[in-house]
């Protein structure tokens, strides 16, 4: 099997159709993994789309907001060191739930938490994932978030390149988390400057470049504290959102705004990956 990534040129159109499966990877923790999950999922359950979501994380708790459809596989540390290879079979399950989502013609939506992507990569691997993915007729991304900080730009860069070597027919597709601001206003010779000239642009070369717009946390941080999905966030009623929160009516409806306003715009650039409404699919 080659191990060279697909030329862009050799790429089908965009959005693609289902079915598909996403592997979300940054080996730096609190850059955005958990939350492009979420609203990846959360997008194609308001278009009604069979969706399988596994996370693998030392907690195996990041997406437990999503509720008991989530495969959650924790990851023992002490089991890896003593047997790897059980550790590597500990990921069977995720296996199971991306050949079942393949036969409904759904999403997969898979996150590998923070140090996770050289054992996942390598459980990929070992089990040629992208042989079986692709006789399944199942478009394949690997998503990888990152901020406008040297750190996460070169861990994102390394977790990305260690799936695409062993999924060589996956689209690579990078998204700017904003939170810290944009890239475009880092300083050139800022060590993040540098980090994204020789990690990110690279990849960019070959990848769907996204952006996630910034997310006003105090106005997530109430309905996450809550077990809100961001859907059911946004349709909440104003009242509800007064009882729980204990914000007046105008506060209230802000931090409802703020989150509808980060959806729409969210599920816009995740469009232009999957056609998930029409005749595309199916």
């Amino acid at each position: 099997m080659s191990k060279k990534m697909r030329n862009s040129g050799e790429s089908a159109a965009l959005p693609l159709k289902l079915p598909a499966a996403t592997i979300i990877t940054q080996d730096k923790g609190g850059d955005g993994k958990s939350l492009v999950g979420h609203a990846l999922s959360e997008r194609a359950r308001i278009a009604g789309i069979p969706t399988g979501i596994v996370e693998v994380d030392t907690q195996g708790k990041s997406l437990s907001i999503l509720g008991s459809q989530v495969v959650s596989i924790a990851t023992d540390v002490k089991l890896a060191r003593r047997d790897p290879s059980a550790a590597l079979r500990a990921l069977t399950p995720l296996y199971d739930v991306l050949e079942m989502m393949a036969m409904a013609g759904g999403l997969g939506v898979v996150e590998f938490g923070a140090n996770e992507a050289a054992r996942g990569a390598l459980w990929a691997g070992m089990v040629d994932l992208q042989e079986d993915l692709s006789a399944l007729g199942v478009e394949v991304f690997v998503i990888t978030p990152f901020t406008a900080q040297a750190e996460s730009m070169r861990r994102g860069a390394k977790s990305a390149s260690s799936f695409l070597e062993v999924l060589p027919n996956a689209r690579l597709v990078l998204i700017e988390n904003q939170r810290d601001g944009a890239v475009s206003d880092l300083h050139p010779a800022s060590d993040a400057a540098e980090a994204y000239r020789t990690s990110i642009m690279p990849l960019a070369k070959n990848a769907i470049t996204l952006r996630m717009p910034m997310i006003e946390a105090g106005s997530w941080r109430p309905f996450e504290a809550r077990g809100a999905r961001l859907v059911d966030a946004v349709t909440m009623p104003i009242d509800e959102i007064m009882r729980v929160t204990g914000l007046p009516r105008p506060e209230a409806k802000m931090i409802r705004g703020d989150v509808a306003a980060w959806c729409s715009e969210m599920f816009a650039e995740f469009d232009k990956l999957i056609a998930f409404e029409g005749g595309n699919n199916g």
